[in-house]
């Protein structure tokens, strides 16, 4: 199967993914060297419209991208995407420095514009979302990509100069952020927002978080509680939630944020304040929820060399294939699955039906296993999730497939969700 990478230059961080490509999919390679496939060079810090990045940066530049380089090649990668943001794009020597990466290490860098940013984000969740109706909001370095989505087409977009490097440069707000500050950090963040006209009345069911400060939310809550699942993507946090991490943290020194649980150490001087605009964001548009993606600008890039601009139109659907590929089930779900829908079609919503085609994958996964492979299997599932449902939508489907799961992992169902497991499970869907 063909590999190909992505590398991303953002202004605080450099990130590379390597995928095994097919016709309309891809599966990206597990590199377990962190500093493989990122590097927090912070490109952005302190850099303002028209300044040069310096000597040294450029160097570190060159550097990261090396090591990069080689790792994608030791994975046998036949093709490099390489893209560059905000940073590159506000330098007065970013060409520069791109035509010096071509020459010296052979990588070909796009420079690609805030609408391109905004877009390849867009596009990414659109094909790893089954929502129809929400806000993308994500927060580099040195800006915001918003994008409005109305019935899964991109409405409305903007890149905004804001990020949570340059954030943290003007108000010098890495250290706590008290009550004067707060105030003044959320009446310039409004006056910022107030500034794009299409937010103002919104239709929208959630807020989608793409890039490192979204990612950070929720690694930062699944360790506070505790949560049994490591899946990133489809991870919900309320706006009450999205409050109580800030009022945690903003308080805490820099030093004192370095020993925080769950909080990466590399991001807990530019945290807190890049969660303020975040939540700005959301009191401003009155959603309440925030859906963390896995997804974004570098999975972007890989759909859109994949699909050229088409979007997936059954996201559960698309993955459900990739499973039954991956595990040689492929020829035997469709009859299987038609006869388990006949038998309880009637009383089905539109998520409970997807709960059932997932629950009969797992059953088929089951059946062809052994112990020592449902676990595996399970492991697996547990870090990876299933794109085009929920992780409450995911853990139904394995109960209702019978497999023996840990009380830990149940907890995240609701009592109407441990209701409706019994309800199908006491129609033997499933009987040998």
């Amino acid at each position: 199967m063909k590999r190909i990478a992505v590398i991303d230059i953002g202004s605080n961080s450099f990130h590379m993914i390597i995928c095994e490509v097919s016709e309309n999919d891809f599966n990206p390679i597990k590199i377990v060297n962190d500093n493989d496939y990122k590097a927090y060079v912070r490109l952005g810090a302190n850099l303002q419209q028209g300044d040069c990045i310096k000597l040294e940066k450029i160097q570190e530049i060159m550097t990261v991208l090396t090591r990069f380089q080689h790792v994608a090649m030791s994975n046998k990668v036949s093709k490099i995407f390489c893209v560059a943001t905000e940073a590159l794009r506000r330098a007065a020597n970013g060409q520069e420095i791109i035509q010096r990466i071509k020459e010296q290490i052979g990588i070909e860098v796009e420079l690609i514009s805030g609408q391109q940013e905004a877009y390849l984000g867009y596009y990414s969740l659109v094909n790893g979302f089954a929502l129809d109706n929400y806000l993308m909001v994500d927060i580099g370095g040195s800006s915001t990509e918003l994008v409005y989505v109305s019935n899964r087409e991109m409405k409305q977009s903007i890149s905004l100069p804001v990020g949570s490097l340059n954030i943290c440069d003007r108000f010098q707000s890495t250290n706590m952020i008290d009550n004067q500050l707060l105030v003044k950090m959320t009446q310039s963040f409004t006056t910022l927002l107030d500034s794009v006209e299409w937010l103002k009345d919104l239709e929208i069911d959630a807020i989608i978080g793409v890039g490192g400060t979204m990612r950070t939310i929720g690694k930062y809550d699944r360790a506070r509680k505790r949560y049994p699942l490591s899946i990133q993507h489809n991870y919900s946090l309320t706006f009450e939630r999205v409050q109580a991490i800030f009022e945690e943290l903003r308080m805490l020194t820099e030093q004192e944020r370095l020993d925080a649980e769950g909080l990466p150490k590399k991001r807990a001087a530019i945290f807190p304040s890049a969660l303020l605009f975040v939540i700005t964001i959301m009191n401003y548009v009155q959603n309440k929820q925030l859906i963390l993606s896995k997804h974004g600008l570098r999975e972007g890039v890989v759909w859109d060399y994949l699909l050229k601009g088409a979007v997936c139109e059954n996201i559960l659907e698309r993955d459900i294939e990739q499973l039954l590929n991956e595990h040689a089930l492929s020829g035997r779900y469709q009859q299987r699955f038609a006869e388990v829908f006949t038998a309880c079609q009637s009383m089905l919503t539109t998520e409970e039906v997807d709960v059932i085609k997932l629950a009969t994958f797992f059953n088929l996964k089951k059946q062809y296993s052994d112990g020592k492979q449902t676990k595996k299997f399970l492991k697996y599932l547990f870090s990876r999730g299933v794109f085009g449902v929920t992780h409450q939508q995911m853990m139904m489907a394995l109960l209702i497939a019978d497999y023996n799961v840990d009380d830990k992992y149940k907890r995240i169902l609701t009592d109407s969700d441990h209701a409706f497991v019994l309800r199908m499970k006491s129609l033997n869907l499933f009987r040998e």
